[in-house]
């Protein structure tokens, strides 16, 4: 016998879906068994006025409350008459559920209080698609000592943090260095001793304290070059590490090639510049670069620079608007999002999103003055604020500003602001967005 799983009456989920199915889930009630691989089932929705006219595909179920308990008057009946799915088990319907995007999952716990409690259950919850949970960054204050402190915020600006900031599950490191956050793994600069500027490489995983220290590259011991981490799990259990190499003879300085760490190989490999002139890439703190597709994008004076991780594939993405001012880029949902000043109103934040990868083709998504955002305020970008993140799954922009270092986010399509956190004016850049990876398939030679 075979059922077929449709969605469950839910206002919540009624009020956000436009479509119906364009596939079911096909249990298999004789053995008791379905096929992941079959699961197609497609959407068009969008949550209040947000997202409309998405197409969004993913894999799953939904089911009623019947699917993790079997109603007590069903233990008398005939096996024929029996519901099939009462046999579904909270394993199955976990090991359903994280294959999810994490908004389905967010949408399913209205399905039924048994289905809130099974996601929310903190075992489970590892198993689950995981979301953007806070951000690390750090206070400097000269009165204290150690002068130098890391933090962790929740997104909530609540509670304890979900992350310890302290690292100490690294060994042999006199100080900690964040440098990078790359979808649930940080790049870190573990200096061996006070006083001396010789360090090391580490990567690591915060959710299950696995850590890697990098054999050393090219460089001299008092050399700092800038270094970016590369990872996409959905592509390989394996991460590069970045940096680029600059002349610091010349005038200013400029990219003359990349050195690339592969944690597949062990090895650094060192690649001279293809992008057939000269480039000077933008990468203080507060400019992010973004892993996506394979490249690692960063910001110059006039475009985008991407290069893959094998050196063999440079590009260039001129930016959305040639004329506009302070470019910084960031990812969101999938693809590049860029944010520029209207070089005729240093006010007017503007975003951007490539909508095309392949034919450079940007949307203007959104605007938004300062005076806006903070209160009457006439802050401007770099001075009066900074833009450290976009929610993954969400038009959510995020914003620190001020002179108490403010966390706030602004919600694009409802034009709503929320104040979070005051995270004190010792606190400063950068501030890295962490999303948690609970996976232990990770490469060999992990600690």
């Amino acid at each position: 016998m075979e059922l077929q799983l449709h969605p469950p009456p839910c206002p919540l989920m009624e009020a956000s879906m436009t479509g119906t199915p364009a596939a079911v889930v096909v249990y298999n009630s004789s053995n008791g068994s379905f096929n992941p691989d079959d699961m197609d089932v497609s959407f068009d929705f969008g949550v209040g006025r947000r997202r409309r006219n998405e197409i969004t595909t993913f894999y799953g179920i939904f089911a009623n409350d019947f699917l993790s308990s079997t109603h007590p008057m069903e233990e008398n009946l005939p096996n024929r008459r029996r519901n099939p799915a009462a046999s579904i088990t909270d394993e199955l319907i976990v090991d359903i559920l994280r294959r999810l995007p994490i908004r389905s999952v967010c949408q399913f716990k209205c399905v039924s209080k048994s289905w809130r409690k099974l996601i929310a259950d903190h075992e489970h919850r590892k198993k689950l698609p995981q979301t953007l949970s806070g951000f690390f960054y750090k206070s400097i204050n000269d009165e204290r000592c150690p002068c130098r402190a890391r933090h962790f915020i929740n997104v909530t600006g609540k509670g304890m943090p979900l992350v310890s900031p302290t690292f100490s599950f690294l060994p042999q490191c006199h100080d900690v260095v964040l440098l990078d956050c790359c979808n649930g793994l940080l790049l870190c600069r573990c200096y061996v001793s006070p006083g001396n500027l010789q360090f090391h490489y580490a990567v690591c995983n915060p959710a299950t304290k696995e850590w890697v220290m990098l054999p050393d590259a090219n460089w001299a011991v008092d050399e700092r070059r800038t270094a970016r981490l590369c990872f996409d799990p959905a592509i390989s259990s394996h991460f590069h590490v970045l940096e680029y190499v600059e002349d610091e003879d010349s005038y200013v300085t400029l990219v003359t090639g990349v050195e690339i760490y592969s944690s597949e190989t062990g090895l650094w490999t060192l690649h001279e510049n293809g992008w057939n002139d000269e480039v000077m890439v933008s990468l203080p703190a507060d400019r992010t670069s973004v892993f996506l597709n394979g490249f690692l994008h960063s910001v110059t004076l006039c475009d985008i620079v991407a290069v893959d991780m094998e050196g063999k594939k440079w590009r260039k993405i001129p930016m959305p608007d040639p004329h506009g001012d302070t470019g910084i880029i960031h990812q969101a949902q999938g693809r590049l999002c860029a944010f520029n000043v209207d070089p005729n109103d240093i006010l007017k934040l503007s975003i951007w999103f490539l909508e095309d990868y392949d034919t450079d083709n940007w949307i203007l998504k959104h605007t938004v003055s300062s005076i806006d955002l903070f209160g009457g305020k006439k802050y401007q970008l770099d001075y009066g604020y900074q833009v450290i993140a976009v929610h993954p799954e969400c038009n959510l922009i995020f914003f620190v500003y001020g002179w108490h270092n403010t966390l706030m986010a602004y919600e694009m399509d409802r034009k709503e602001v929320r104040v979070i956190r005051k995270l004190g004016h010792e606190s400063c850049q950068p501030y890295l967005p962490y999303v948690p990876m609970f996976s232990e398939s990770l490469p060999d030679g992990w600690c």
